[in-house]
């Protein structure tokens, strides 16, 4: 670094490791750094830094942070006053630090790249009379893809945080500078050609952010290339479908409602994890097109675990039923339930429930209920049916609004994406069952006919591959059932109940299918092994609904759909 320049361009990134879209992003791995590790990385190849400084809030959920900037030997601006007060945060540790050149840099730009940073520093240097530095769009239109870089001098931020009269104001990076742009001067610098896109998000603020950039982490290891932003421009120009990925996130304004939405789900044991699968499928877009917080209520270690692993927050509680996994032994679940915007519940669909269970919840707050239709939901404002069941079919009451039928289907992205990567079905049979003597049968029912078949016992991440893999899925009837048919695999029903054979029957008529269930061992060779023989190519079409869902959500939130 450079420290004999005239005025010292120090570098401060706010961090606050509480996001409510994807909590502690700055630590989400893309490849083998996190994302601040990947920032810092790329700061430090700049020339004509003289500092770089984190900035954060003085706030329990920040003192990971403290270890972080020891290790990597990074200064850390530890603040003590108001944690919303972004813009105060800012300008005392820029005052702290004796800054004459500022740059903001965002925490959840992993793509900062030296070279330019220091093309602008070098830019910025030569007209001391400016207040700020701006990258307008090139002679195309087309946008900077430098993303999370603001260049300003220290008086700019002063007089930015004198203004910001309003919370608005304080809670984000200087919106003043663009409220009121008669009061500071300009300075504009265009970039090489080769640093210009089209409009698009570099920063990471969910987890279709995350994925977007680890599949051009991925994308460019393979071709022995550089996770470095002129490579990445390189790579989209290419393939410009990859911007698909993450082109839908809402990107939040500068007063958005945040809505915070729980889901209260069973999972585990002998619930299994399709509720929990399609609903986080349905937090990750309320995330991506409202821009929503979510948290989910489990009470099943597995399930927590992943759902911390893919960034969601969790509470231990169940339903209407004790908790069989809690921090305490006695815990306020009215209290678990509180604080929330709406509350979603998707939970197995022949347990008791009792009449008055909005009781145990706030019954001000809107609630929906996702494929249950026991006379329990009659309270809920909206039940949501995205599979096709028997109790799907049966007229709803007027009290509450019903949603049903295959156009809200909750298909995942994994399936979706699997789905356009057309995969070979090199293997026979994906057998996914809970019951060791079932299991069993069909180990010696694949040994005796020699097929190749993979049967799985309890939830696994790699089953929508094996699903893509497969040519005949065979399981209880349940909502993975839709997902295979996504994927031309074609689902055979072992149903575990009565229910599940009507609900089976009802999937296969509806699909205009040829059911197909698999009650006596001694007919499966007659059932199963016709149907190895046939191709699927022209399997029925399961489309993703969930859209429609997130926007009959908001509708409900926002007041539209009334009880």
């Amino acid at each position: 670094m450079n420290h004999s320049t005239i005025e010292r361009a120090i570098a401060f990134i706010p961090v606050r490791l509480s996001s409510s879209r994807l909590p502690e992003k700055h630590f989400r791995r893309i490849g083998e750094k996190a994302v601040l590790e990947w920032l810092i990385y790329n700061l430090r190849k700049c020339t004509q830094l003289d500092d770089i400084v984190i900035a954060t809030a003085a706030e329990p959920v920040n003192e990971p942070l403290k270890e972080f900037a020891r290790k990597t030997q990074i200064p850390l601006f530890w603040y003590e006053g108001n944690v919303d007060h972004v813009t105060t945060r800012l300008r005392l540790a820029a005052e702290s630090y004796q800054a004459d050149i500022c740059l903001l840099i965002s925490g959840d730009c992993p793509l900062i790249h030296g070279p330019t940073v220091d093309l602008l520093i070098k830019e910025f240097r030569e007209f001391p009379e400016a207040d700020l530095l701006e990258v307008p769009t090139n002679n195309k239109n087309e946008h900077s893809a430098l993303e999370g870089v603001i260049v300003s001098r220290l008086k700019a931020w002063q007089l930015a945080d004198d203004l910001a009269d309003k919370p608005e104001l304080k809670e984000h990076q200087f919106p003043i500078f663009w409220k009121k742009p008669e009061l500071f001067s300009r300075y504009k610098v265009l970039l090489p050609d080769s640093l210009y896109t089209r409009k698009h998000r570099f920063s990471v603020d969910t987890w279709a952010d995350l994925e977007f950039m680890n599949t051009l982490y991925n994308r460019l290891t393979e071709s022995n290339q550089e996770f470095q932003l002129p490579q990445v421009l390189s790579l989209l120009k290419k393939n410009p479908s990859l911007f698909q990925i993450n082109d839908h996130v809402h990107q939040r304004k500068l007063i958005d409602e945040n809505y915070k939405v729980l889901f209260i789900i069973d999972v585990g044991d002998t619930y299994g994890f399709g509720h929990l699968m399609r609903c986080l499928e349905l937090a990750r877009q309320l995330t991506e097109l409202k821009g929503w917080s979510t948290t989910f209520a489990v009470d099943n270690k597995e399930a927590e675990d992943y759902l911390l692993q893919q960034g969601e927050k969790t509470l231990r509680a169940a339903f209407q039923r004790p908790a069989r996994y809690r921090k305490r032994d006695k815990e306020d679940i009215s209290e678990s339930f509180s604080g929330y915007d709406l509350i979603v519940i998707d939970i197995f669909d022949q347990r008791d429930v009792c009449l008055d269970w909005r009781t145990e919840l706030n019954s001000s707050i809107p609630v929906v209920v996702i494929d249950n239709h026991l006379p329990w939901t009659e309270k809920a404002d909206l039940i949501i049916s995205p599979s096709v069941t028997v109790h799907s079919q049966k007229q709803q009451p007027d009290c509450c609004q019903h949603l049903w039928g295959k156009d809200h289907l909750i298909i995942r992205r994994e399936v979706r994406w699997l789905k356009e990567m057309q995969i070979d079905k090199d293997l026979d049979l994906l057998v996914y069952l809970h019951e060791p003597d079932l299991q069993n049968q069909f180990k010696e029912f694949t040994s005796k006919f020699n097929l190749n078949a993979k049967i799985i016992t309890n939830f696994s991440n790699d089953l929508p591959h094996l699903m893509a893999s497969a040519k005949l899925y065979i399981s209880g009837f349940g909502i993975s059932f839709y997902e295979a048919l996504a994927l031309g695999t074609r689902p055979l029903c072992l149903p575990d109940s009565p229910e599940h054979r009507e609900d089976a029957l009802l999937f296969y008529q509806s699909f205009d299918l040829e059911p197909v269930i698999l009650d006596e061992t001694q007919t499966w060779a007659d059932k199963i092994l016709p149907l190895l023989k046939e191709t699927h190519e022209n399997l029925p079409v399961c489309n993703d609904g969930t859209p429609q869902i997130v926007t009959a959500l908001s509708n409900l939130v926002n007041g539209i759909v009334k009880r």
